[in-house]
């Protein structure tokens, strides 16, 4: 029986019960999201430089990067990606002296190591932040500055993040509070889990999301989800994404998809991306099926004016790889997508 596909995670109650045995003094050592986790980046290098803090952000990135930049009081400028979601490296001479630039990992298939250290040993005045949300097992291995991940688009944690640098991970400093929204989500999890209603377990995680995008301030995960993550199986996980995300590219292959990337051996991304023209009346028919497919990301005010972000905008749709689903349903998303190709 093919199940629902997409969306947020589900937690087992059951996990909950073996961290009844934390210390609660015990204060986590992750921040809590990707956000906050950019955010205590910003503030350490706003502390160590004496101009007005500028940082340069690619025009196709989610609009909670963008937040996290002003609430740092970052200035902020934008610039345009190449043909392979890079910074074009011929755009160097225009970035300002001391200031910040932000790359992205984009769905785990772009590593940009090479193109960071050609930024470093062309410019070493400029501080580089990789965006690894898209990469859990690629961000330690970043030649930024910082690196930064999220536990909670990979793993069944209400909240976690982390912050690399130098291959190190960076840790909050004592007096970052811990999120509040941390318990929405997780009784969304649990309350999806239990098969409850669909707008109980939305209610919860659209209350969890609000209090998030409310939090302008720095803020450290619980410890609840620290626990977890350093108790979970991530290479049965790993294991069981990099099978299905085999599987898209062998199937899809054959049905003609239109994949953003060619296959990448040795990445584990977020999803596998595809373009689509007419991917709305698509994934609407999708819905229909209960397969929630994710787009990445709708046009801000930020980049209207770009070509890339308003095509992936356009025609994009992830196709969901993740562990909750086997083999089978991995070709049931397909076989959905190919009956209106």
């Amino acid at each position: 029986m093919i199940t629902k596909i997409g969306g947020e995670f589900e937690m087992n109650p059951d996990l909950i019960k073996s961290c009844e045995g934390l210390v609660k003094n015990n204060m986590c050592s992750l921040f809590s999201s990707g956000r906050s986790a950019l955010m205590a980046i910003l503030e350490t290098i706003n502390i160590n430089i004496n101009a007005k803090p500028l940082i340069y952000l690619p025009y196709y990135i989610c609009s909670s990067v963008v937040e996290a930049c002003k609430n740092q009081k970052f200035n902020i400028e934008f610039y345009e990606l190449d043909e392979n979601f890079l910074f074009n490296i011929d755009y160097l001479d225009n970035i300002k002296k001391n200031s910040s630039l932000l790359t992205v990992n984009y769905f785990g298939f772009v590593n940009n190591n090479n193109l960071i250290e050609n930024i470093k040993n062309r410019r070493p005045d400029i501080i580089t932040i990789c965006d690894n949300v898209p990469s859990f097992w690629q961000c330690n291995n970043s030649k930024a500055n910082f690196s930064f991940t999220s536990l909670r688009k990979f793993i069944p944690t209400p909240d976690g993040a982390i912050v690399y640098s130098k291959g190190v991970i960076y840790k909050p400093e004592k007096s970052v509070p811990e999120n509040k929204f941390y318990k929405s989500k997780l009784l969304g999890s649990i309350a999806k889990y239990k098969k409850e209603k669909d707008n109980v377990y939305l209610n919860y995680f659209t209350e969890g999301e609000k209090i998030l995008n409310k939090e302008k301030k720095i803020t450290r995960a619980s410890r609840f989800s620290e626990y977890f993550f350093h108790n979970y199986n991530l290479q049965n996980l790993k294991n069981i994404r990099d099978n299905n995300y085999l599987k898209v590219y062998e199937i899809g292959s054959k049905i003609g998809l239109n994949f953003v990337f060619p296959f990448l051996k040795g990445i584990s991304p977020l999803c596998v991306p595809i373009f689509l023209e007419n991917r709305d009346e698509i994934r609407n028919k999708l819905f229909d099926k209960n397969i929630f497919l994710p787009i990445y990301w709708p046009i801000e005010d930020h980049n209207k004016s770009s070509k890339l972000s308003n095509k992936m905008a356009k025609h994009e749709l992830s196709i969901i790889i993740d562990h909750r689903y086997s083999l089978n349903e991995i070709n049931h998303q397909l076989c959905e997508i190919k009956k209106h190709l």
